[in-house]
């Protein structure tokens, strides 16, 4: 995509992203509760149309269809037209149809209000983690991220309480009317906490590759569901799936040839840890999807639980997820992410190991240990593995990056979600019996495998330098320190030697001058103008011959930026 930006005014600092965060999760916390209540609202719905439950079924395809279009779209639009008025869009999308739903007279118009939902609610996640991540900046990621994504596990787990609540004591009606009044009120915070961000002015619609995109995550979704239900895998199902991959192959040759013109950018693939991060954020979702769908059926089914106790012992689990995704998050702003998640997938594979050799005969608190320390190791991988994966990435390809992130995770706990299926309709022809044992809860423990050697590439976009963590250990607003411009000897080396200017350095070393970038940071012109000190040189604050001079002063670059913007118009 275009460099070229038109910046409204932004607003930075330590409110600035509370008040993002304020309402950015919870407008993606409805999108997932939206997602999972109606499963448990497919009874009621048969019963007062008086239809055929597999049309009914429809109203969560048309959902996951929409929101298929509207994940690629949401990372173009937040590029073209800014983060906040695409947010503010897809909340109020997410709004009308919510509302819609509540009142539909018929199943045609429920799964057509109910497509209206999911083109809104599709976006709001990628949406919030683009916020999030521009908000946070660098020093901020890992713990921002983190906790961002401990809220929105609590979705999932929301929308069937809410709903069993909610369906017996009113109806399923006011459930959406709920929803519809939740986001209401999210929409209104949101125009007065979100701050306005820059455009891409030149961004041209990459029609091709939104097709290619949208039909490449819905087939494959659509597939690996179909693999996963009753249909198992058919015909019909092999048919969905090969034309997945033949996009998938379009799309990849696609985004080769349109490069950053494509729907998403392609050259963020080519930054620095961030296919190793989409790497582990799809064997993350082959790991925690399985979990969520075949835990309590292996209570209820293998182990003989009644229901509710089999739906209570996955507490466990959410807790430790809910206690590792904010710590490790914070920890990873610290240290980096590769020794956090080769931690997290380490507890996971032995956790999951254990369980598959326990059997079905194993004690009630044996499970519960299990449980919670496989929570806590899934819980580790996610946060630090996002945050580094942003931490990476510039300012113009958060929203690209985000499309891809979502995507993949989806694909990835599609893909476990059907293998589980799979291993148990074949063993167990379709019930989990107590002869399969546990032997599916291998499969966590396999993508554990995948996540270790994946992580072994994240460091080179997980940590931070050790001048930038001693500048925001210092300075927590300090969000764009550099490695350069922080160190302490390097401005009063300048005005020792008063002969070693900017232009003499130039010169002495051969660079080529270059302008201040777009951003105003002195330390990016800095190190684009003086690219350091030679190779071999001693790096010491006694020898300053060593270090390139201080960059220009922020009143220097301001006027640059006016004069450029002056002779533009």
């Amino acid at each position: 995509m275009s460099s070229i930006k038109r910046t409204d005014k932004t607003v930075s600092g330590s409110a600035s992203l509370l008040a993002v965060a304020a309402v950015v999760v919870p407008g993606g916390v409805l999108s997932l509760v939206s997602a999972t209540i109606i499963g448990i609202a497919v009874p009621d719905l048969t019963a007062e149309f008086s239809a055929a439950a597999g049309s009914v079924h429809w109203t969560a395809t048309a959902a996951l269809l929409a929101a298929g279009v509207a994940i690629p779209l949401s990372g173009w639009a937040s590029s073209r037209f800014g983060m906040r008025r695409t947010w503010l869009v897809a909340v109020l999308l997410f709004t009308v149809g919510s509302l819609s739903v509540a009142l539909a007279p018929s199943v045609p118009a429920l799964i057509a209000f109910r497509a209206l939902q999911g083109l809104g609610a599709g976006a709001l996640e990628p949406i919030m983690l683009s916020a999030l991540a521009r908000s946070a900046g660098p020093a901020r990621m890992g713990r921002v991220m983190g906790a961002a994504g401990a809220a929105m596990s609590t979705g999932p787990r929301l929308g069937p309480l809410i709903g069993g609540l909610v369906i017996g004591s009113v109806g399923w009606r006011c459930i959406f009317v709920g929803i519809a009044i939740a986001a209401a009120l999210v929409l209104v915070a949101s125009w007065f906490a979100l701050p306005r961000d820059g455009v891409d002015v030149r961004t041209t619609f990459d029609l091709t590759g939104l097709v290619l995109l949208a039909g490449t995550s819905v087939t494959l979704l659509t597939g690996f569901s179909r693999a996963s239900g009753g249909e198992g895998v058919d015909l019909v199902t092999v048919a969905t799936l090969t034309l997945g991959a033949a996009l998938l192959v379009a799309l990849v040759l696609w985004l080769r040839r349109r490069g950053e013109r494509a729907i998403v950018d392609a050259r963020t693939f080519g930054t620095p840890g961030f296919v190793p991060g989409v790497v582990v954020m799809t064997l993350v979702g082959a790991a925690i999807y399985p979990l969520l769908f075949g835990l309590p059926q292996f209570y209820r089914d293998a182990v003989g639980l009644p229901p509710l106790a089999a739906g209570a012992l996955i507490a466990p689990y959410a807790l430790g997820t809910l206690a590792a995704m904010p710590v490790t998050g914070f920890l990873s702003d610290r240290i980096g992410a590769t020794r956090l998640v080769l931690v997290g997938a380490g507890v996971t594979f032995a956790a999951g190991t254990a369980f598959a050799f326990a059997g079905t005969t194993a004690p009630v608190w044996w499970y519960i240990v299990l449980s919670l320390l496989i929570g806590l190791g899934t819980g580790s991988i996610g946060g630090p593995t996002v945050g580094a994966t942003y931490r990476g990435l510039p300012q113009e390809m958060i929203p690209s990056g985000s499309t891809i992130l979502f995507v993949a995770n989806q694909l990835g706990g599609a893909l476990g979600v059907a293998l589980f299926a799979g291993i148990t309709r074949l063993a167990g022809g379709g019930t989990w019996t107590a002869t399969l044992g546990a032997v599916p809860m291998l499969l966590p423990a396999v993508a554990c495998i995948g996540i270790g050697v994946a992580a072994l590439r994240l460091e080179r976009a997980g940590g931070l330098s050790s001048g930038i963590r001693r500048a925001t250990a210092k300075d927590g607003k300090r969000r764009r320190a550099s490695a350069l411009g922080e160190h302490s000897g390097l401005m009063s080396a300048g005005r020792r030697h008063p002969e070693r200017t900017p232009e003499r350095a130039v010169q002495h070393r051969g660079a080529s001058t270059r302008t201040p970038v777009e951003d105003g940071s002195p330390g990016r012109a800095t190190l684009r103008a003086w690219p350091g000190r030679p190779r071999g040189a001693r790096r010491s604050a006694r020898s300053p011959a060593s270090y390139p001079p201080p960059g220009p002063s922020r009143a220097t670059v301001r006027t640059a930026r006016a004069r450029r913007i002056a002779t533009r118009s």
